[in-house]
């Protein structure tokens, strides 16, 4: 049987088409994570891992006495893609969970400014008030209980960078904005009286 060229050049090559293996399946198996694609994923992986393995079993067949480098060049290869793929999937996992986070946030500050819009549009206009005398006066339970809800929602309201605060902090600024809406509404239900025409 014909003995292979055990050449420098031949390990060299060998251990560059491994790199380039691992190297583009990471890369490919970062792109199906990105877009959940399990199918796809497989195939990559599976290809992938054939590929190095071909090029391990060239790279010892050419130069046998190299095989425990070739197998620790593998090993390092393959946990370095590894590590730069699960880094990556970590990131996009945290990066998706922020802007869900931001998105929940910018849609209760929306439900919150539109109660204050609509109780200011009563203590700016004052034919408007006409109708809902009762929302100004501080005497009334529902009135009290507006003010307490629009201090409450108000106190709780993030700041800036609120993607970042615990859990729980948006869960009361959440149950504070629906309690803020519930007490608008009975507020201006109960805001008239017998002197609004």
């Amino acid at each position: 049987m014909p003995q292979v060229d055990a050449g420098a050049g031949f390990l060299v090559t060998a251990l560059i088409i491994m790199a380039a293996a691992f190297a583009l399946t990471a890369f490919r198996v970062d792109a199906a994570l990105d877009r959940g694609d399990g199918e796809k994923l497989f195939w990559i992986g599976f290809t992938g891992l054939l590929a190095a393995l071909l090029a391990v079993a060239w790279a010892v067949a050419g130069n046998p006495g190299a095989g425990p480098w070739i197998g620790l060049a593998a090993v390092a290869g393959a946990g370095g893609a590894a590590g730069w793929v699960q880094a990556r999937h970590r990131r996009r996992v945290q990066d998706r969970l922020r802007n869900e986070r931001a998105r929940a946030v910018a849609a209760l500050e929306r439900r919150h400014e539109t109660v204050l819009l609509s109780w200011s549009s009563y203590e700016l206009d004052e034919w408007k008030a006409e109708e809902k005398p009762g929302l100004k006066d501080p005497a009334r339970p529902e009135t009290k209980s507006l003010m307490r809800a629009m201090k409450a929602a108000a106190a709780l309201r993030p700041l800036e960078g609120a993607a970042e605060a615990p859990e729980a902090e948006l869960d009361k600024y959440a149950a504070a904005v629906a309690g803020l809406e519930q007490a608008w509404a009975a507020a201006e239900a109960a805001g008239g009286d017998d002197r609004a025409a």
